[in-house]
């Protein structure tokens, strides 16, 4: 073989090599860039599909690092458009292609003469599009949040289902579009790209106009094309409000719900993952990616406190991950979980060991805990009678104590309203309950929404308050009270949410409350609430009093302030009111009576009052009213101390000028019976004189026998023994000492004495 034969054959095989590997190898772009060169990937075309999605064909592959999520930032450089448009999510290459991307950008101005540069390279023309993505439904799925639907149907296809980055985990759902996005079988698609930062408007029938987000990940999950937006945190769609969408970047067909009360997420378990991270299961599967964007706040039985958020795209049924940001867990110890703006239910499911969790407190308002208990608290433990100890039971920081005993409330196992003495707002207080492990709770600044005040005697005012307005008296909600509060008796769940949703504030026990009375004349007077009248009469109308003595003046103008209660008609002007008019007295027993008014009052004015009985023999007695024993125009009340004797007659005198009282009278005179006659009218028996005192003996006279005389003259004298004859009486003209039958031993023996003596010395 010549030379030039040999280096042709050597070149041939070598060629065939080549040749051999070359469709194995990488873009020249990915080489180059392994290799350290700067290659520049230059845009081929660009085409607008709609008014916030461009589809970008390369001169090949874009290396991994430039279309990776971390490198977001960087990316958004890399495009350099005109007249402030950007991309809003990196690049994502077609399924089937090696060149051609989704690009998502902000919304474009119709008719807008746009350039883009890639990386510094040539410069792309285009204009801007008005073509918007076309949406069936809209649909309230929360309480704050509502969803978008749209079908491939209508010929609407979310990028995640024809994207390569995607495809392995979309299953059947996955599929390939051209360059014209149209599929094998011809259907032509519109492309929804990322919905990254995009939102869109709601507007409410009631004039509300809230901004909506997309919240990430929920546009292609659950096997339907249908994102969620959300409104900003706190607010909530109002039920019985129809809202609209509307967008910049598409038209809804159906873009019109009407609000409905929603039952919120139920915690049922959670547990730890690893140091950072725990899952939380919901009672039941909701269906739909509904834990997406939500977060938690872990109370830690020690004290700290972690922030958690969902692991978006976790959601395995009911279970969802959820990541602790800036700090980790301890398995050592329990935390408490708290849904940030109420997502979920408050539950007493903790995450760790749960019997370190003794109870769970939440400050309701300025005056009211609810705690749940593990259970029940035994009968004793809620006893009034016994409330003295139970206060000591309760051991609160900060100077906090209870003012009445827990109450469980109506269709609850162990969740009581616990009235306490006014919280600092803000201030952190501990409270251990029967030496159990001391749980934490911040002091409420909520005060109870009150709506009118108004006068109801010369010494007393009420403060009312209205369901209608979201405030409801404990009175109506506890298992107490549930069986004679009639129909003013439901049931409300641990949020103080009633079976429509609604929401209320809780009025717990006024027990020792009081306001503060600022008059225009410049008095200030601490008025005191009236017991037991807090929720009577079919009202939320507390009665508050002036103290003793105190009363109203007429054409004074005052004004009510409290650091438990905020009044929205806070003033009244003060008129001279009649007092109550008493027309009976009846007896009761011998510690009570019923007193009688002219006409029923219809509330109970009664409450707290005083009457004194001044009695026919010279006694007083004072008598209380008997709290909630009104019937109509009639109240009972119960003596102090003492009994009532029915034989006098007292007169009432109502005490501190509450009513008037005109010659009434408990009970009746009687005629007084004459000596000889019981009061009966049977003859008085006789009776037997008394012992004659030692001076009637010395003066020989007959004792007066002091019982036989009565109010009027007697003429009745004891007479003389028939058996004596007079030719035995002493000769002296003495008459013998008259001795009574009763008379002693000592009394025979000196009459002995002075017989014999004048027989011997006659």
């Amino acid at each position: 073989m010549t030379q030039s034969k040999k280096v042709l054959s050597t070149l041939l095989v070598a060629t065939t090599i080549i040749a051999g590997v070359a469709p194995q190898v990488a873009p020249v772009g990915v080489v180059a860039a392994e290799q350290g060169v700067n290659a520049v990937a230059e845009i081929t075309e660009v085409r607008v599909l709609n008014a916030m999605t461009l589809q970008i064909k390369f001169d090949g592959t874009l290396p991994a690092a430039d279309v990776a999520d971390a490198n977001l930032d960087a990316i958004k450089g890399h495009f350099q458009f005109s007249n402030g448009l950007q991309i809003v999510n990196v690049p994502r290459l077609k399924s089937g292609s090696t060149d051609t991307y989704i690009v998502p950008v902000t919304v474009q101005t119709p008719g807008t003469a746009y350039t883009l540069r890639y990386k510094g390279g040539a410069t792309q023309n285009f204009t801007g599009s008005g073509d918007k993505l076309t949406i069936r439904d809209t649909r309230q799925v929360e309480a704050d949040t509502f969803e978008l639907e749209s079908f491939q149907a209508d010929g609407v296809v979310d990028y995640a289902n024809i994207i390569a980055a995607y495809a392995g985990g979309r299953g059947d759902q996955a599929f390939v579009v051209d360059d014209e996005n149209r599929d094998a079988n011809g259907t032509q698609f519109q492309v929804i790209s990322s919905l990254r930062d995009r939102s869109v408007t709601v507007t409410g029938s009631n004039g509300d106009t809230y901004t909506a987000n997309y919240v990430p990940f929920t546009q292609a999950s659950d096997r339907r094309q249908a994102p969620k937006f959300r409104l900003p945190a706190g607010k909530t769609l109002v039920p019985g409000v129809t809202y609209t969408v509307s967008s910049n970047w598409t038209d809804i067909r159906n873009a019109t719900f009407t609000a409905r009360a929603m039952e919120r997420l139920n915690i049922a378990s959670a547990e730890f993952v690893d140091a950072t991270s725990f899952k939380l299961t919901l009672d039941a599967d909701p269906g739909m990616d509904l834990l997406a964007g939500r977060s938690v706040v872990l109370k830690g039985s020690d004290g700290s406190e972690l922030t958690a958020n969902y692991r978006y795209s976790s959601r395995q049924g009911a279970t969802g991950t959820f990541d602790v940001t800036g700090g980790t867990l301890n398995e050592n110890i329990s935390y408490e979980i708290l849904p940030q703006n109420s997502w979920a239910k408050p539950t007493s499911v903790t995450l760790g060991d749960a019997k370190q969790a003794a109870y769970k407190i939440e400050s309701l308002n300025a005056m009211t805990l609810q705690i749940t208990f593990p259970e029940a608290l035994p009968a004793n433990e809620v006893a009034d009678s016994n409330l003295e100890t139970i206060k000591s039971n309760f051991v609160f920081s900060n100077g906090l104590s209870i003012v009445n005993v827990p109450r469980l409330k109506s269709g609850s196992k162990s969740t009581y309203i616990v009235p306490v003495t006014v919280q600092k707002p803000g201030q952190t207080y501990t409270l251990s309950y029967k030496g159990a492990a001391a749980e934490t709770f911040v002091g409420s600044d909520k005060k109870i929404n009150i709506r009118d005040s108004k006068q109801v005697t010369n010494d007393t005012f009420e403060l009312e308050s209205f369901q209608a307005d979201g405030v409801v008296d404990y009175a109506n909600i506890i298992a107490a009270y549930a069986g004679g509060r009639g129909d003013q008796a439901f049931i409300i769940d641990d949020e103080n949410r009633d079976a429509n949703g609604k929401q209320y504030q809780v009025i717990s026990s006024l027990r020792d409350r009081s306001v503060t009375l600022t008059g225009s004349n410049g008095d200030v007077i601490k008025a005191n609430y009236v017991p037991f009248t807090q929720a009577s009469d079919r009202r939320q109308a507390p009665k508050f009093r002036l103290p003793v003595g105190e009363k109203l003046q007429p054409g004074v103008t005052y004004t009510v302030t409290s650091d438990w209660a905020t009044v929205a008609d806070a003033s009244f002007t003060a008129k001279e009111i009649a007092p109550l008019v008493i027309s009976k007295a009846t007896p009761v027993d011998a510690k009570s009576f019923e007193l009688t008014l002219d006409a029923d009052p219809t509330m109970d004015l009664f409450a707290g009052r005083q009457v004194e009985l001044q009695g026919s023999d010279g006694t007083k007695l004072t008598a209380q009213y008997r709290y909630s024993s009104r019937q109509g125009a009639t109240g009972i009340f119960d003596l102090v101390s003492g009994d009532i004797n029915a034989d006098v007659v007292y007169t009432i005198v109502p005490l501190n000028a509450w009513a008037t009282a005109n010659k009434i009278t408990l009970g009746e005179a009687k005629t007084a019976p004459t000596p000889e006659e019981k009061p009966d009218g049977e003859k008085a028996p006789s009776v037997t004189p008394e012992k004659p005192s030692v001076s009637d003996t010395n003066t020989n006279k007959a004792p007066v026998n002091k019982s036989s005389v009565s109010d009027k003259t007697s003429t009745d004298k004891p007479k003389a023994s028939q058996s004596t004859s007079q030719k035995d009486l002493p000769k002296t003209g003495d008459k013998a000492p008259i001795i009574p039958v009763t008379a002693g031993l000592g009394a025979i023996i000196a009459g002995t004495y002075l017989l014999l003596k004048r027989k011997l010395f006659k």
